[in-house]
């Protein structure tokens, strides 16, 4: 445990020296901010009540393009530089490396979600705010980026390039935004058709977000989203582990 806690130090330590930890939140920020403004605006110009819950929405879609950039770096800048032979050499097995760098990007998450609560907070002083809605929304937002952070992972650790990993990382969570627009798209006239169109909807990470939003916490999306955690942090450690036998 002591080792693992060491690791996410010297992990976290990486992200907040490097500046690319402040451009991306900066840019959050903003981004979020507009949605925010104009959220809000709209609602008041319609006379509708202002649901929180859409932004969070529109926060786990940006997450897609945030997860690259969170995660191309984790090992394969240790492949480009050649640190990881000596943190190999190290007393840690390769699951307390996985896991560590894995935590780090967890504890960042959180930094990055944590302003965004002064919206929350500015929404419920001058309006209504669903706190159970809120609160579930959250967690959905929270354990979807964490499974593309995941996916992340495991693509930089096959990867000895931070730009190729990025890349990949993007291709692969991209898709996983579009199956949202592809699954209703899919005919389901016949049997095949049905087949098809039940797959991509079951692989599709934000028709189980949708039930977070609404204040729902089912067992479905938890496994779901927990599955894919760890699946692709075990073939992470899969993956790390194969270097000692090349």
């Amino acid at each position: 445990m002591r080792s693992i806690a060491a690791l996410v130090r010297r992990e976290l330590g990486v992200y907040f020296v490097n500046p690319m930890a402040y451009i991306i939140l900066t840019a959050l920020m903003l981004i979020f901010g507009v949605m925010f403004y104009s959220e809000t605006n709209t609602a008041a110009q319609w006379s509708r009540p202002f649901t929180f819950s859409n932004l969070l929405g529109a926060i786990a879609q940006l997450m897609v393009f945030v997860a690259p950039l969170v995660t191309m770096r984790l090992v394969a800048e240790e492949k480009n530089r050649g640190t990881i032979e000596t943190l190999m050499t190290a007393p840690v097995t390769e699951f307390q490396v996985i896991l560590a760098k894995y935590l780090a990007t967890l504890i960042f998450l959180l930094y990055l979600l944590l302003p965004t609560v002064a919206h929350v907070i500015l929404a419920g002083k001058y309006g209504t705010v669903d706190v159970t809605e809120t609160l579930t929304g959250y967690l959905g937002v929270y354990l979807i980026t964490a499974s593309l952070f995941a996916i992340g992972l495991f693509v930089s650790t096959i990867c000895g390039s931070q730009i190729t990993a990025g890349v990949i990382t993007f291709v692969i969570t991209f898709m996983l935004l579009l199956t949202t627009v592809l699954a209703p798209m899919i005919s389901d006239a016949n049997w095949w058709g049905k087949q098809l169109r039940a797959v991509v909807e079951a692989l599709d990470p934000f028709r189980y977000l949708q039930d977070f939003l609404r204040g729902i916490i089912d067992t479905r999306p938890l496994v779901y989203f927990l599955s894919l955690i760890v699946f692709f942090l075990f073939l992470s450690v899969r993956a790390l582990e194969s270097r000692r036998w090349r």
